[in-house]
């Protein structure tokens, strides 16, 4: 190496003496002439030495930055290995993230489709009890049978029906939902109906719904399922059946209709389901028993839509729960299910709401409708973030390409990365990774890789997270080129990391495609590497060492595997030889510049020096051949001032002259000797990195060279005084750094305040909620004394109704009293009216406590447990308050007949009137106590508003912390990153110097 070297050196320098146009120094010329040997010294003297310093200085140049460069490479392949297991594994992390806070999303719908679906349950048992109740007390009342009866045979007979009896009984009916009211004989001959169109006397066929409720109604008070009628053309109807009997006489069948929207108030009541939610009833059939809200086509009992979903087959089997479940509609949706027994009918109550939604709440930002993922993938950057279902189905995707509600696993993109990173997820239950392809929905010609998790709740996957992995993250983890950096200062240009596949195909995008004559090398088989760093890599080694990469060029590269799950790259760092090089090169070329200069100054002056002294040499031999001729008196013409012109001048004393010249001439070469030695000497400790040694400058043509080299070395001394500045450069970053540390530390000291002011508030809110506990405790008191009041008032009431009766044949004394009391019996039904309404307002309000409970988790569950007592507490009172709705109204009815018929006499009926006013005054105390209980439900609704508000404010605060998490851990990676440069800046800079000894103060310009 070092022959090379020596040989690259007096190459420069023979070259350099051609072009200065010396080539006459090299011939035969000189050995006859004194200027060219003057010449030819000189300038070997000065510029030998000079050769041997530049061919030692560059092979201990050029060996020091090739180690230094492996060294480089080395470090930098191991810190983007490193960098590529932290990213996998913080994309890994974000995703399990991810799926946590979905399947807890999931989990709070549960909760919150369970606690609609238990309550609807309840408001329908009690929905069909009521009724139930209103049939019994109308059929077994004998002034309702009388009346019918009456009605019935007047039609018969085709006599006139009084009008306000038929406004009666249909304002009687259309309060309690049904639609309408039919007699029938006992033989199945339809007697009245106060529907219109069905024909007199027309019969019930054999298995329509009239029939089997006669069969029911016989016997006992029934319900009877939605079938097909014979009085209703191409209708479904449901009837609740009851006996008429007179006088131990069975006259016939009560046939109630129900109404085809009877339920539909109370499956549409469903606050907390969103745009997609809805309640629904379905039968034994698979036909609905209420309408779909999604369909302008009545469903109800509606062959041409049949439910036979797995939540319908689960609940009839007596099972009650919550799945994700394909909907009647196609649609993916969480289902919460159960059975209703409702008098020997089996009903499935299914409560449901979009799975996307469910998992994925819409929100307005700043009048724009998001989402959370949607605002995590803009954070991360990631091109697109999915939820798929168990079975391949996207049901969310952030961006919504044409991925989007496909199945991934049979459908378009069946085949894909995507899919087959989906299955693997599914069947290993593990996060999977897939490598780079190309994937269609992400664009034309655009290579995409994935990241799947399972969110696995009870044994059992609900869903898939899945993200795609930005290609320009994976680029900017492998852009390396600012780490390195070579001696003074040097940007090393070519310097390229870059990630290969088992398929010699590119991972990356290079920092030069177009040296391999592409535009974009990623996954571009023209672009194929095969060299020996892939192969050598894929056999699991690692290494450093000068090859040729792709492009053919020559470059020191370093490679190893990265492996993350089933990802194997082949990560290569490569820098091109001949500019690692550069700088040495750089440095002959100066040297050689130095090297001409000097030679062109020495040729110069030793052009001027042997001029002189040959021209008057001629002049001498010129006289001393006339003096061998015999001429003696020719003069030498004296043409200088030296030794020479003096032997021209005084030629008789020319022996003593010569000898004095001769002597003068030794101590000349001594002298010069001397200062060759010298500088020789000195060249031997610059050559061991002593870079304070300056030569000595004499006066004469070494000292020039003296000087020569000292200003290159005072130029070199410089550089290396700026590489030191550098490294103390870097203690003053690392100094920044540490206090950007500093500041992350009071970062972390607000959010530990802000933490502490969150659990504050949520010891406020656990307050609150003990008082609404309290309130709500006051209310069910208060709703007990109303519910005995409404019974004192019923017994009331019964007893002015026995009163009644005993004086309605004293019709013409006592008329104007019985209009009062009737007049006041309607405002008495009023205030019941009221009553129910306020109570059917205090049911809703309890379901809205009951799942904003739900929502809220643990620490709502004691505020759901008051406010479900609150519900039951309501739905008494207004099951009590409809029982007195119908006593008022049976009064009424039994007013109406005592106006026809009243014969009782004056005093009888002073006593009935004490008995109606007895009767309004507890009815009017049950209207004040039914007042205390909306009071206090006001209450409990303030306080639940106030603990909104709480809840809101520590809502904030977390969001708080969120960010500030945010930003520390921002700021913690970049000083990080710093930090490694710093060091990596610092090493470096110290070991090219450590070569060298220099001056403790940078030498002056």
């Amino acid at each position: 190496m070092a022959k090379a070297l020596k040989g690259k050196a007096a190459e420069l320098l023979v070259s350099r003496l051609k072009a200065a146009n010396l080539k006459g120094l090299l011939t035969t010329s000189w050995q006859r002439s004194i200027k060219g040997k003057l010449l030819f010294w000189l300038l070997l003297i000065s510029l030998v030495p000079m050769a041997v310093i530049a061919g030692i200085s560059y092979m201990k140049s050029s060996q020091a930055l090739q180690r230094q460069s492996f060294e480089s490479l080395e470090s930098s392949l191991t810190f983007q290995e490193q960098a590529l297991q932290e990213y996998f594994s913080q994309q890994e992390k974000t995703l399990l993230n991810i799926s946590e806070t979905m399947n807890l999303l999931q989990q709070e719908a549960f909760i919150k489709l369970a606690a609609i679906r238990d309550l609807q349950k309840r408001q329908v048992v009690d929905y069909f009890q009521m009724r139930y109740q209103d049939v019994q007390t109308f059929s077994a009342s004998p002034q309702q049978q009388s009346l019918f009866l009456k009605v019935a045979r007047d039609r018969a007979a085709g006599q006139e029906i009084d009008s306000s009896l038929v406004g009666f009984m249909k304002l009687w009916l259309s309060q309690r939902d049904f639609d309408s009211l039919t007699l029938i004989s006992p033989t199945g001959q339809m007697l009245y109906s106060t529907a219109s169109g069905i024909p007199a006397g027309a019969a019930a066929e054999e298995g329509s719904a009239e029939a089997l409720a006669l069969k029911k109604g016989l016997q006992e008070t029934a319900f009877i399922d939605y079938s097909r009628s014979s009085f209703f053309t191409d209708e479904a109807v449901a009837y609740f059946a009851a006996p008429l009997v007179n006088e131990d006489r069975l006259e016939g069948v009560f046939l109630f209709r129900l109404r085809n929207d009877a339920l539909d108030r109370i499956m549409r009541d469903t606050p907390g389901l969103g745009e997609q939610g809805e309640s629904y009833m379905i039968g034994v059939d698979g036909m609905f028993r209420s309408n779909s809200v999604y369909f302008e086509e009545p469903t109800l009992a509606n062959p041409a839509f049949v439910v036979d979903t797995e939540s319908v087959v689960y609940a009839l089997s007596g099972e009650s729960g919550e799945e994700t479940t394909i909907n009647y509609r196609g649609d993916y949706v969480l289902s919460s299910y159960t059975a209703v027994e409702l008098y020997d009918t089996t009903w499935v109550l299914l409560v449901e709401m979009d799975q996307a939604g469910a998992v994925t709440p819409k929100r307005t930002v700043n009048e724009q409708t998001t989402d959370h993922l949607s605002e995590l993938t803009a954070a991360y950057g990631f091109p697109d973030l999915y939820l798929v279902n168990p079975d391949g189905y996207i049901f969310y995707s952030a961006k919504k390409k044409s991925d989007h509600l496909t199945n991934i696993l049979t459908g378009p993109y069946a085949g894909s990365s995507f899919s087959g990173v989906v299955a693997k997820a599914v069947e290993t239950r593990n996060v999977t990774v897939s490598d780079y392809s190309f994937y269609e929905p992400a664009g034309e010609n655009v290579a995409a890789a994935f990241l799947a998790a399972p969110i696995v709740d009870k044994d059992k996957i609900i869903m898939i997270a899945a993200l795609q992995i930005p290609i320009n993250q994976i680029n900017a983890v492998m852009d390396i080129r600012s780490r390195f950096e070579g001696t003074a200062g040097q940007d090393f240009q070519s310097a390229d990391t870059y990630l290969i596949g088992k398929d010699k195909l590119w991972r990356s995008e290079s920092a030069d495609a177009k040296k391999y004559g592409v535009e974009t090398t990623l996954l571009n088989p023209k672009a194929k590497i095969d060299t020996d760093a892939v192969q050598d890599a894929f056999k699991g080694n690692t290494d450093t060492r000068i090859i040729s990469n792709g492009a053919g060029e020559k470059v020191l590269s370093s490679w190893k595997l990265f492996k993350y799950k089933d990802l194997s790259w082949a990560v290569i760092a490569e820098l091109s030889y001949d500019e690692v090089h550069q700088p040495i090169t750089q440095l002959m070329w100066f040297i050689g510049g130095i090297a001409l200069a000097a030679a062109l100054l020495i040729a110069v002056v030793s052009l001027l020096v042997a001029g002189g002294m040959t021209r008057q040499v001629d002049e001498i031999m010129e006289v001393m051949t006339k003096v061998e001729r015999g001429d003696y008196s020719g003069r030498a013409r004296v043409t200088s001032n030296d030794e020479l012109g003096r032997l021209a001048g005084d030629f008789n004393t020319m022996t003593g002259t010569i000898e004095n010249l001769i002597q003068t001439r030794q101590e000349e070469h001594d002298k010069l000797n001397s200062s060759i030695i010298q500088l020789l000497e000195e060249f031997t400790l610059l050559a061991d990195g002593d870079l304070t040694i300056r030569a000595t400058v004499t006066d004469d043509v070494i000292g020039t060279l003296a000087d020569s080299i000292n200003l290159m070395l005072d130029n070199l001394g410089r550089a290396f005084r700026r590489i030191k500045d550098s490294a103390e450069q870097v203690g003053s970053t690392a100094n920044v750094l540490s206090e950007s540390t500093g500041e992350l530390a009071e970062q972390n000291n607000a959010q530990s305040k802000m933490i502490n002011e969150a659990v504050e508030k949520i010891g406020f809110l656990t307050e609150e909620i003990r008082k609404a506990a309290d309130k709500a405790v006051q209310s069910a008191g208060s709703s007990k004394e109303s519910s005995h009041v409404a019974e004192d008032g019923a017994a009331a009431v019964r007893e002015t109704s026995h009163a009644m009766e005993a004086i309605r044949s004293n019709v013409q004394n006592t008329a104007r009293a019985i209009k009062r009391l009737g007049e006041s019996s309607q405002e008495i039904s009023d205030f019941a009216r009221n009553i129910n309404e306020i109570s059917d307002r205090t049911s809703i309000l309890a379901l809205n406590a009951s799942i904003q409970a739900a929502a809220a988790g643990e620490e709502g569950r004691g505020f759901a447990v008051v406010a479900e007592e609150i519900q039951r507490l309501a739905e008494r009172a207004a099951v009590s308050t409809r029982q007195i709705e119908t006593l008022i109204r049976n009064i009424l009815g039994e007013i109406t007949e005592a106006g026809v018929s009243m014969d009782a006499s004056i005093q009888e009926v002073v006593q009935g009137t004490k008995l109606s006013q007895n009767a309004l005054a507890k009815l009017e105390e049950i209207t004040s106590r039914s007042n205390e209980v909306a009071e206090l439900i006001e209450d409990v609704a303030a306080v639940s508003k106030e603990q909104a508000g709480t809840t809101a404010e520590l809502a904030g605060k977390m969001k708080e912390i969120g960010g500030i998490s945010l930003d520390t851990a921002q700021e913690t990676m970049g000083a990080s990153i710093s930090m490694r440069e710093m060091a990596a800046m610092g090493d470096d800079m110290l070991e090219a110097v450590a070569a060298f000894k220099l001056e403790k103060t940078a030498p002056s310009a």
